[in-house]
């Protein structure tokens, strides 16, 4: 990675810190500096999420327990500590039309695509709003994850993605999850009753490193995780929240 020259005006006792640290370590001082810092981002939180909501048929609008499937989303991530949602909506400019720029305490932010290709597709237009880790959600599910603790396994396992995995009694109409440990090995669709690898499904949430842009070669985000988990990148974080598809 290119390096760029920057000049710090740090505290005299500051940098008599980093120096004792930095001999400690055999580095120079600026090798440390860059250690401090990148520490300190590896340990922030998530701040950033990403909601996949431009199908057609606008399914994250409809109504669940009296109000939109978006509002019980973007109620969770609030509550997780969230700070922005960026919205890829398609062409649906109803949702902006009914959200606006801020829910509760998160600012919402809006990509509209003339021509959608697919979930990875529409992924990829956000590269550039995106520097940290970030979380991604499927419109139409409501997934009450704990991103914290499915932050930790997914920077345990220095992982490219990390996808939420949910039990179901009846997996036979979903891709399945193949694991070994937290790694997911594949996922095996709508496998054949007692033929299941597991009763794990992808609950429609996950947490990405921007190296995932650079990654996405296909249009659909589904053809990339078989990819990344013949790779060794991609891991499972199970929980045992409420779930719900509104597409069933």
């Amino acid at each position: 990675m290119a390096k760029k020259r920057v000049s710090l005006t740090l505290h005299e006792n500051i940098v008599e810190k980093i120096d004792r640290e930095a001999d400690r370590r055999d580095l120079n001082r600026s090798q440390m500096v860059e250690n401090v810092i990148d520490y300190y981002f590896s340990q922030k939180g998530l701040d950033t999420a990403i909601v996949l909501c431009g199908d057609e048929e606008v399914k994250t609008l409809e109504l669940y327990e009296g109000k939109p499937v978006l509002s019980h989303i973007l109620d969770n991530l609030s509550e997780e500590g969230f700070s922005r949602v960026i919205l890829l909506v398609g062409q649906n400019h109803v949702i902006e039309e009914e959200f606006g720029s801020d829910y509760s305490d998160l600012a919402l932010e809006y990509i509209f695509e003339e021509n959608t290709h697919g979930t990875a597709d529409a992924l990829s237009e956000a590269e550039s709003r995106i520097e940290n880790d970030f979380a991604v959600l499927n419109g139409h599910v409501i997934a009450e994850v704990d991103f914290q603790d499915m932050l930790n396994v997914h920077r345990e396992e220095d992982a490219l993605g990390t996808i939420a995995l949910t039990a179901v009694e009846d997996p036979s109409s979903y891709g399945v999850a193949r694991l070994k440990g937290r790694k997911i090995l594949g996922f095996e669709e709508k496998p054949e009753e007692g033929e299941e690898p597991s009763r794990l499904i992808n609950a429609g949430a996950y947490i990405f490193d921007p190296e995932v842009f650079s990654r996405l070669e296909e249009n659909s985000l589904e053809a990339a995780f078989s990819r990344f988990a013949s790779g060794s990148k991609l891991y499972g974080y199970i929980y045992g929240g409420d779930w719900k598809d509104i597409d069933e």
